[in-house]
């Protein structure tokens, strides 16, 4: 399966700072393990495991778009549209 890009970026604004355009899992992955303002939460875990799963080919892209969106809703991160 192919970890590319998404169909459609996710633009999300954390602390109020710059808008990040999310358009595939690898930027996902990072700013989730390396921005992201809190470390727990569902939604969150189970972002980084699937993540994880596309990046190793296991699961395709839109898995893991949609598992962000949940992720920065449960963080209450603006996803920006």
């Amino acid at each position: 399966m192919d970890p590319g890009p998404w169909n459609e970026c996710v633009p999300v604004r954390m602390d109020n700072s710059k808008i990040h355009m999310v358009s595939n899992t690898r930027q996902a992955f990072e700013l989730l393990t390396q921005h992201w303002p809190t470390s727990h939460g569902q939604a969150y875990l189970a972002a980084i495991d699937i993540c994880r799963a596309v990046l190793d080919r296991d699961s395709p892209a839109y898995v893991a778009r949609a598992a962000f969106v949940a992720a920065a809703k449960e963080a209450r991160i603006n996803v920006v549209t």
